[in-house]
């Protein structure tokens, strides 16, 4: 009898601590199941499935094997011990949500996409620069496709993804939404920073809205017209620099096609050369503004940028066309000397057409 007494009381007892809430969290453990915190680097081929949030939780988490992720699926980034999340040599992610279960790449403190996972009601909203980044780091092979990126660029360079230094790499059919982007230094990040990104580069059918600075890209890939530069719901919702800022890191030294038209692209360089043997070709309409002492060089002179209809080459100041790309409002106006000019390296001068404004030539 004595020990049938024990064994049920330590089943009252098991009962009990079942039942038992939380007490960090007041939450029921059933009801924090769908939650997994994420303390520990990804170094084997891993799945994360869409039942489930993943808060990333570790300081300095690295995915350092193939992570694929299921469509609809929730990430969420804690902001002070889980802001990041980068790729080693051997990282590849394969994010590939759909059309209506999109993934979600978020703050920690935002509860509509997986509701209230840090459990303080509404005491705390999310906010751009609530979580660092995603960092490709040389890591080829990647692809983001249907995925939504909120509330990022809280680092140096302000970016919320960034394709530095990979090949191969596609964000298809993304938004980015209320991240930063802006300028680090000398130079200008979007909330998707391609700006170091190699060959095989595809950036297609993405949206941007409530972004500081929405896209910054490199020389090494073509960009074609199907991104968009506000919100679907509401075009008057853009971003506060809304353009597509060019960094070369190599001169271009491919046979390069810009037809982006929604917005301006803005070259950030003080001596861009198009190497000889290639070239630019713009669509229609496509309008190029440049930062200060900012220079286009053709080595091959002036045929080397192919040209359409409605082409602009023209100050960063200049508001009149594709809008506010500097993000000042009218603090600013545009003005003869804004910029250098284009130099044509076979004739030996600075070239003068009707479309190229407010250059100091």
């Amino acid at each position: 009898m004595k020990q049938l007494l024990i064994t049920g009381t330590l089943i009252l007892i098991t009962i009990l601590s079942s039942c038992k809430k939380d007490e960090d969290t007041d939450i029921l453990p059933e009801e924090e199941s769908n939650i997994i915190f994420v303390t520990e680097d990804v170094t084997a081929t891993t799945t994360w499935y869409s039942d489930k949030i993943y808060v990333i939780d570790d300081y300095d988490f690295y995915v350092d094997a193939t992570l694929t992720i299921q469509a609809g699926t929730v990430i969420k980034f804690q902001p002070s011990k889980g802001a990041y999340l980068g790729l080693g040599s051997s990282g590849t992610i394969a994010a590939n949500g759909t059309s209506s279960k999109p993934i979600i790449f978020t703050s920690y403190k935002d509860d509509i996409h997986g509701g209230d996972t840090n459990k303080d009601g509404t005491a705390t909203n999310p906010a751009a620069g609530d979580w660092n980044h995603i960092n490709i780091n040389d890591a080829n092979g990647s692809t983001f496709n249907y995925c939504e990126f909120y509330y990022g660029g809280n680092g140096s360079y302000n970016y919320t993804l960034t394709l530095y230094g990979s090949k191969n790499t596609k964000v298809t059919n993304c938004t980015f939404a209320h991240n930063r982007g802006g300028k680090g230094g000398d130079f200008y990040y979007g909330a998707l920073d391609a700006s170091e990104a190699e060959d095989g580069t595809v950036i297609t059918g993405n949206v941007f809205y409530d972004n500081i600075l929405p896209l910054s890209v490199s020389t090494s890939f073509n960009l074609d017209a199907s991104n968009t530069f506000n919100n679907p719901e509401d075009v008057s919702e853009t971003n506060t620099m809304n353009g597509i800022f060019v960094y070369a890191i190599d001169e271009i030294s491919t046979n390069l096609i810009w037809s982006e038209t929604d917005v301006a692209y803005v070259i950030n360089d003080n001596d861009l050369w198009v190497n000889s043997g290639n070239s630019l070709t713009l669509a229609d309409n496509v309008v190029i503004k440049f930062t200060p002492t900012s220079t286009l060089l053709l080595a091959d002179g002036s045929g080397a940028v192919n040209q359409g209809t409605g082409n602009y080459f023209t100050s960063f100041k200049d508001d009149s066309k594709k809008g506010d790309t500097n993000g000042d409002g009218s603090a600013t106006t545009a003005g003869f000397g804004d910029w250098e000019g284009i130099y044509d390296d076979n004739s030996s001068i600075y070239l003068t057409w009707a479309n190229i404004l407010y250059d100091s030539y």
